[in-house]
């Protein structure tokens, strides 16, 4: 008989035995249903962050057309603004307040399967004519006791519990054989244990893979089915159950070879467990420890201090050299027919100096606190394929758009976007010229631009090759161990 007939023959006993015991429809209604309630919370986090993102956005048309109402009859004689703060054409505050503008980051088309980084970072940034650090840590995202507890969607559920389950589908398929007496029978026929042992381990894969990629598949296609029929959802889709599969591979792979060193059961889900443990567990705990020791980053509160202890300090260099300045930029004094009085407009100047000189010391130290950052998610990214519990939660954030790349991209967009509003309201500030209609109507508007796939796939194919290469290796490993199996107990 040939191998592939013996092959064959293994996935349809194995099948007619998981019938018989009613396992396959228990192990697909876990999954299933786990699978399920992780993309539900996903969804149900997607839907507040667009909710948030809705609010945000009403807030600012609201804002606008309060501010555009004002104009229209403060230039009709039907308003006088009480003081600069209120004046619609004052291009200080309607910059750094009344008309400050939202960045929005959207949601990724798979954004339901993994929650990742997206309830530490903001969907939404308030920019202003301020400087950066006014905005970089304005926004509280969600409780901390939340964020200390997690989430459970789907990235959880595939990173802790599915490895899991391919170690109870696993651990005895040889050795419960074996000590069920049965072993012996089989192999007193034509077939090689190696071919036994694959056909179990495949069959328990489709018993256990294709369900899990099918009812994701189907929760996003009822979520919306023209994010799968979009270039980047099907780019996407791609990614994640390659993703998906090569974990299990794995597993599976992890199973067979404890499997083959011919130990009883008892054992070989002892040690399957304890891996998983070190895997999945300890090695990213004790990599959290490493990084923040070798890359310690500054505490929120202590940054806020140093802002502000830079601002305080670029207040007073700036009130000590007053005379001075209004000496050298006389011509920038405004003078009559400006939207400012003399006193307002030196208050304006003062404002915007003081706000140059913090944003040029603060940079550096914002920098310092990016670099050290920086440094953490590199060490973390050199040290990733010591746990691939690791591996697959970064790409699967990656995929998702909720992982640090595409942050990183949103934020360097949101940089740029808030220097085209500081270009646009410092000069009307500085030269003391009233806003118009027009003006209103020329405000900057930040448009998203969504990340392009070289952003995140060459992480992704790193990441395949994490998971597939000692995989192959476990698998030859375990091919030189089956030799030496011991049939009868």
């Amino acid at each position: 008989m040939k191998t592939p007939s013996i092959f064959g023959a293994t996935l349809l006993q194995e099948w007619r035995l998981f019938q018989a015991d009613r396992l396959t429809m228990l192990i697909t209604s876990i999954l299933l249903a786990a699978a399920l309630y992780g993309l539900n919370n996903g969804r149900a986090a997607v839907e507040r962050q667009q909710r948030a993102i809705a609010q945000a956005e009403a807030e600012e048309q609201a804002r606008l057309a309060e501010q555009r109402d004002n104009l229209t009859a403060m230039q009709e004689g039907r308003y006088t603004a009480a003081t600069a703060y209120r004046n619609p054409a004052n291009p200080l505050w309607v910059g750094n307040r009344h008309a400050a503008s939202y960045a929005v980051l959207p949601p990724a088309p798979l954004a339901l399967t993994a929650i990742g980084q997206s309830d530490l970072n903001p969907s939404y940034v308030l920019v202003s004519a301020d400087s950066r650090d006014t905005f970089a840590f304005n926004e509280e995202i969600e409780n901390p006791g939340n964020l200390l507890i997690g989430h459970f969607d789907l990235a959880f559920f595939v990173v802790f519990l599915y490895p899991l389950l391919i170690i109870a589908l696993t651990y005895n398929v040889l050795s419960g054989e074996r000590e069920r007496g049965t072993l012996a029978m089989l192999m007193s026929n034509p077939v090689r244990l190696g071919t036994v042992l694959l056909g179990k381990l495949v069959f328990r894969a489709l018993v256990v893979i294709p369900p899990l990629l099918l009812a994701t598949m189907a929760m996003i296609a009822f979520d919306g089915i023209s994010t799968l029929l979009s270039a980047e959802g099907i780019a996407r889709c791609a990614a994640w159950a390659a993703l998906i599969t090569a974990y299990g591979v794995f597993w599976f792979a992890l199973a067979g070879a404890v499997t083959a060193l011919g130990r009883p059961s008892e054992y070989n889900i002892f040690v399957l467990i304890s891996l998983w443990v070190v895997l999945s567990l300890i090695v990213p705990t004790l990599l959290g420890v490493v990084v923040n020791v070798a890359h310690p980053v500054p505490s929120r509160v202590e940054m806020i201090n140093a802002l502000r202890a830079l601002q305080t300090e670029a207040g007073r260099e700036y009130d000590a050299s007053a005379a001075r300045y209004q000496e050298e930029h006389s011509a920038l004094a405004g003078g009559d027919g400006g939207i400012l009085n003399q006193r307002d407009l030196n208050a304006a100047h003062r404002r915007v100096r003081v706000q140059q000189a913090a944003a040029i010391a603060a940079q550096e130290l914002m920098a310092q606190h990016d670099e050290r950052l920086m440094r953490q998610q590199e060490t973390v990214t050199r040290l990733r394929f010591l746990s691939p519990a690791i591996v697959v939660q970064e790409g699967l954030n990656d995929i998702a758009g909720t992982g640090n790349s595409r942050y990183r991209d949103y934020q360097a967009q949101v940089d740029r976007f808030h220097a085209q509003w500081r270009a646009f309201f410092t000069p009307k500030v500085m030269e003391n010229v009233a806003l118009t209609m027009e003006d209103y109507d020329r405000f900057p508007r930040f448009r998203y631009q969504p990340q392009p796939l070289s952003g995140w796939t060459p992480a992704l194919l790193q990441a395949l090759l994490g998971l597939l290469l000692p995989a192959l290796l476990l698998g030859f490993a375990g091919s030189r161990w089956l030799s030496r199996y011991p049939i009868r107990e």
